[in-house]
């Protein structure tokens, strides 16, 4: 018998479109923008993990994870100019839960990660099949806790497998993000009219 597919057998291979945003997969030509973003001073001064030392390095880590189905990329396009990438991983079959990241660009337009960070939620608890995400921030980076919390976040003191020192560990629920935190955000921006209404497109076939 074949073992369950991982939660984010579907979604990985999937695209998110609203009018204005595209989540689509991660691909090979993708690596040098990923590549450029983690080498980045600023861009990569809050992230744990540090960067490739070369684009060989990365290309390398890109293909380990296309064969891990626990882990999901995607790039982040506003109006169809790339900004950034997300990130699931860690996510288990037995277990509908996965940690989350962002790595945004300097390129971007101010305010949209106000926009996406919480789109990025919606789209792997609507199409994702999970039920809590984790996102590890530095205790440092004031702006990204703010945010995380304005998205109904709570500090979680459990384990985590990527948690390094410093960082402050927090847990997004489904249900409250989509009870709670949502309505609240659609009140307060108009853009979420838009947002909330993000489709799922497959442009992978799904194994």
């Amino acid at each position: 018998m074949n073992p369950p597919a991982a939660p984010l057998a579907v979604y990985r291979r999937a695209e998110f479109r609203t009018s204005r945003y595209r989540l689509r997969p991660a691909r090979a030509q993708d690596q040098q923008l990923m590549f450029d973003w983690r080498s980045d001073a600023v861009t990569s001064r809050y992230l744990a993990a540090p960067a490739p030392q070369s684009i060989d390095n990365q290309l390398a880590w890109f293909e380990r994870v296309c064969r891990d189905t626990s882990y999901s990329y995607h790039i982040v396009e506003d109006e169809g100019v790339p900004i950034g990438f997300t990130s699931m991983f860690n996510a288990a079959p037995t277990l509908p839960d996965a940690e989350w990241g962002v790595v945004m660009g300097t390129q971007r337009a101010p305010g949209v990660v106000r926009i996406f960070a919480p789109l990025c939620c919606l789209c792997a608890f609507k199409f994702g099949e999970l039920q809590n995400l984790y996102t590890c921030i530095n205790e440092n980076n004031s702006g990204a806790v703010s945010r995380v919390k304005q998205m109904g976040a709570r500090l979680f003191e459990g384990s985590s497998v990527y948690r390094k020192q410093g960082e402050l560990l927090f847990r997004i629920n489904r249900d409250e993000f989509i009870g709670e935190t949502l309505p609240g955000l659609a009140d307060d921006s108009p853009e979420w009219a838009d947002a909330l209404g993000v489709e799922m497109h497959l442009v992978d076939p799904v194994a």
